[in-house]
């Protein structure tokens, strides 16, 4: 499969390069446009040549044109009208374009993926935009709205601003109004918003990434820079422009820390400095104590040197009892340009979280079992010292356009993690830490005790992790047309080494036992000496070669490779687990798909890629093979009316050389062999169907399973994954003068019942959660209100701790916000 699709991406290259000798150039025309304000002079461009152009209203602000006089090709046209303004446009199809900011001039707000139509405006017809009062909208000419739950294009992607309509991928992007209009406290609950992405649960430590896409891990990166054990706090919105989902094993790109997952990639996208002064002051406020004050400070310093500041503070209790959470997150950003060729973005951050460590509940006593335990249970002693997590790290960004066709970046970042994880866990029949079942009679003979219900085994534990990260990514572009065809090429490489110590102690045998349904704990003492004893390096590095190509504007090709390597030192100096490896493995990994537009509506697209990952963290039975994946889907894009906007997407990841449990060796150590498939279904839509009333829809059906029978019968499902999930939300702005300013939304989110563990013996059962929004916004300030969970359904959800344990939803909660805008 894999060499009939490069041999079909190499043989659509060379049609595209045939054809192209017999297209006919475009048709000069007649044009009589003045010297005016630059979007006035787009709007009679418009009409005159009858080219739709999507764009962001902040961008022409304070801009002119000159007088445009004569006979032009539409191209030509546009090209006068937009010299000199740090504006480039690109052609989505014959008749329409977008525009958006040089990344290097950075004359407004944002970078070209966040300008790139959030919400996207169209230069004829009404002036609006409703996340602006009607006084406001007066003075600023900005065109219809487009949707402000779809943005137009993005480069997350393929590293160029490419309208979404034209990837061959499943890519889905939340947008800042989507995360204002439902008034988001977490990114968790954000990501409910994608299709087939199941976030990680709130209130464990974030000590790893558990979210998954397509059932499948995930990695999340800021800016583009890989997350690490994503440590310290990692829900904070404050800093966040938008959310771009990435699905499936995508290797070419991206491929930090210890390779590419076969999930797929979460980009949180930074805010950045601005050239015009703005500030916001805000609080947040709700049930469980919850208090989150944050700043959003934009200082420019002159006209090339800018400065932002964001910042946060939360603090919260919850329905677990003794639960206390505190967040802090700090980021800063410098930005120098020459507002023509070069910018360097300094960017900074420093987050912490503190809680005690939770753990969940069993299954027994929850969703299963003849006894229940009391669903606000904290296991482990209520005194026992808060788990700390943190995150620091600073990043650099530099551009230079050397002309209109070439232009290279340059990224490096720092970064460290570090958690420190306290438990008094429990221990389960037959002495395993997920601990699903009790102690059995067996059990409780080999420690000496007699028999009794309902109990597990006590053991105090501690995880350490410390991790530095260098990484390095240098990459250039270049875009050129060769008769009909758009043509688009990256080239680059990159590098990232992460250097991790750690020490994971726990009591052997267990301290004692615990009746969960009459618990009484025993002080906490740390099990061991606190000593660094497992060591490891992560390397990643590699180069890539990726092509884009549109052919008569209707097919639009990707081709791209990446000659990658990955590496693991793994040393365990642990007395009685003593282990060391040195894994690499060097391998080339494709991205290859097409875009075939049907119609000005409607596109079908196909692609394959692969992914590659390291394994670490784990002694292995010999020098262990990476975890590799593959990934074929195919689909539909939509864009009906400009209006009506989304992608229907087909597809099966395939997962490989998986670390699991080798039985038949006397340390049980593990062995790279495991197997699991995924396959199934995702959508999303978002509808803007009238000036105020907008909506988004998506839905998931996945299906994970094992495909080997190493641990488990083949067949069974993977836990954590449910086979049907859905979004609904929709937000209405009032359009009337009485109403001006408000704004009430309302959505459900539902998914179906989840596998806790391997076996599949237990399950939690499916979920829905309702929630409402109401905000009211003028020119300085906005004030809301919002409701999660508003039947208070309560039922059990997977937690994902020891590879299973079930939390209790949080039950109805209530959130106020305010915040002064100048």
């Amino acid at each position: 499969m894999g060499n009939l699709l490069k041999g079909a991406g190499q043989l659509a290259i060379l049609l595209s390069l045939l054809v192209s000798a017999f297209v006919q150039a475009e048709q000069a025309m007649q044009f009589n446009i003045p010297a005016q304000n630059l979007s006035s002079a787009l709007l009679q461009f418009s009409e005159e040549s009858g080219v739709k152009i999507f764009f962001k209203s902040e961008i022409t602000q304070q801009k002119t044109s000159k007088a445009l006089v004569g006979r032009y090709t539409p191209t030509q046209a546009l090209a006068q009208l937009l010299e000199n303004t740090g504006i480039k446009y690109r052609y989505t199809d014959t008749q329409s374009l977008t525009l958006f900011v040089d990344n290097n001039a950075l004359i407004s707000s944002y970078t070209p993926e966040l300008l790139a139509l959030e919400p996207a405006m169209r230069v004829y017809g009404k002036v609006i935009d409703i996340h602006k009062p009607s006084d406001w909208n007066a003075s600023h000419i900005t065109g219809d709205i487009w949707n402000g739950y779809h943005v137009f294009s993005t480069s997350t992607a393929t590293r160029t601003e490419t309208p979404l309509m034209e990837l061959a991928q499943s890519v889905q992007v939340i947008t800042r109004a989507l995360l204002e209009d439902q008034q988001n406290v977490t990114v968790t609950e954000s990501l409910r918003n994608a299709s087939g992405v199941v976030p990680r649960t709130p209130g464990i430590t974030p000590n790893f990434e558990p979210t998954l896409i397509r059932g499948f891990s995930a990695m999340q990166m800021i800016d583009g820079f890989y997350q690490n054990l994503n440590t310290g706090d990692q829900d904070s919105l404050v800093n966040i422009q938008q959310i771009d989902v990435i699905k499936g094993s995508n290797a070419t790109l991206y491929s930090g820390g210890g390779g590419a997952p076969s999930g797929g990639v979460i980009n949180l996208l930074s805010k950045l400095p601005e050239q015009v002064a703005s500030y916001e002051f805000g609080l947040k406020g709700g049930n469980y104590a919850f208090v989150q004050p944050y700043v959003d400070v934009n200082q420019p310093i002159n006209d090339t040197f800018l400065f932002r500041f964001t910042g946060e503070y939360s603090n919260s209790n919850s329905q677990i009892g003794v639960l206390e959470t505190e967040r802090y997150n700090l980021n800063p950003a410098l930005l120098f340009t020459n507002n023509k060729t070069t910018s360097l973005i300094i960017q900074g951050k420093y987050s912490t979280w503190k809680q005690q460590d939770y753990q969940g509940l069993p299954a027994t006593g929850t969703v299963a079992g003849d006894f229940r335990i009391n669903p606000t249970l904290y296991i482990g002693p209520s005194n026992i010292a808060d788990s700390v997590s943190e995150f620091a790290a600073v990043w650099a960004t530099f551009n230079h356009d050397f002309n209109d066709n070439w232009a290279i970046t340059a990224k490096a970042r720092y970064a460290h993690s570090e958690h420190d994880t306290l438990t008094q866990g429990i221990m389960g029949e037959g002495f395993g830490f997920g601990a699903d079942k009790p102690l059995s009679t067996e059990d409780l003979a080999i420690l000496g005790y007699p028999e009794s219900a309902h109990t597990w085994g006590l053991i105090n534990d501690e995880l350490y992790q410390a991790s530095d990260e260098m990484s390095f990514q240098l990459f250039a572009t270049t875009q050129f047309d060769f008769g009909q065809t758009r043509n688009t090429v990256v080239i680059g490489g990159d590098f990232s080494q992460y250097d991790e110590s750690a020490y994971l102690a726990f009591d052997s045998p267990p301290i004692g036992l615990v009746d969960l349904t009459q618990p009484a704990f025993l002080p906490y003492q740390y099990p061991g000496t606190r000593e660094n004893m497992q060591f490891t390096t992560n390397s990643t590095y590699g180069g890539y070669l990726q092509w884009q190509g549109s052919v008569y504007e209707c097919l639009h090709l990707l081709a791209g490779f990446r000659a990658g390597t990955v590496g693991s030192d793994y040393k365990n100096t642990t007395t009685g687990f003593e282990f060391s490896s040195n894994a690499r493995s060097t391998r080339i990994l494709p991205s290859i798909g097409a875009v075939l537009d049907v119609g000005d509506e409607y596109a079908f697209f196909v692609n394959y890629s692969e992914g590659m990952r390291a394994q670490s963290g784990v002694n292995f039975v010999s020098t262990p093979e990476p975890e590799l994946s593959n990934q074929l889907e195919f689909g539909l894009k939509f864009d009906i009316a400009e209006q009506l906007t989304g992608q229907l997407a087909f597809f099966q990841i395939n997962k490989k050389n998986i670390a699991v449990t080798d039985f038949s060796d006397s340390q049980l150590r593990a062995m790279t062999a495991g197997q699991q498939r995924s396959r199934g279904i995702d959508s999303n839509m978002s509808w803007q169907a009238s000036d105020g009333l907008r909506l988004l829809a998506t839905y998931a059906y996945t299906d994970v399973r094992f495909t080997d029978n190493l641990i488990v019968a083949q067949g069974n499902h993977v836990p954590g994954v449910p086979q049907h999930a859905g979004r609904l939300w929709m937000n209405y702005a009032f359009q009337n003068s009485l109403l001006d300013g408000f704004n009430l939304g309302g959505g459900v989110y539902a998914q179906s019942s989840v596998y806790l563990e391997n076996e599949n013996a237990f399950k939690t059962p499916a979920f829905y959660s309702v929630d409402a929004a109401m905000a009211y916004t003028r020119e300085n300030y906005r004030v809301g209100v919002s409701i999660k969970n508003l039947t208070d359904a309560n039922e059990y959800q997977r937690l994902n701790y020891f590879g299973t344990r079930v939390t209790p939803a949080q039950g109805i909660q209530v959130f106020f916000s305010g915040s002064v805008r100048f």
